[in-house]
């Protein structure tokens, strides 16, 4: 069984905490916007929640079906 180390924990755990940040500042932009802010607010938001996705994603170990070549 292969442990992953300490500093590749350590990467994967910051992946996963730009996410709810990310997902605090597009409520947060919403709620501005609602109060009569710049609709960049949310845009900006919304642009950061997929980044956050995109860099999660990436690091999740990805299956790749294997074919097999017959002779």
């Amino acid at each position: 069984m292969n442990k992953p180390s300490i500093s590749a924990g350590l990467s994967r755990a910051l992946d996963w905490a730009g996410l709810p940040l990310s997902l605090g500042l597009l409520a947060i932009g919403i709620r501005d916007y609602r109060d009569g802010a710049s609709v960049g607010r949310p845009m900006g938001g919304a642009v950061l929640v997929l980044v956050s996705l995109w860099v999660v994603r990436r690091g999740l170990p990805h299956r790749r079906a294997r074919t097999t070549v017959s002779p």
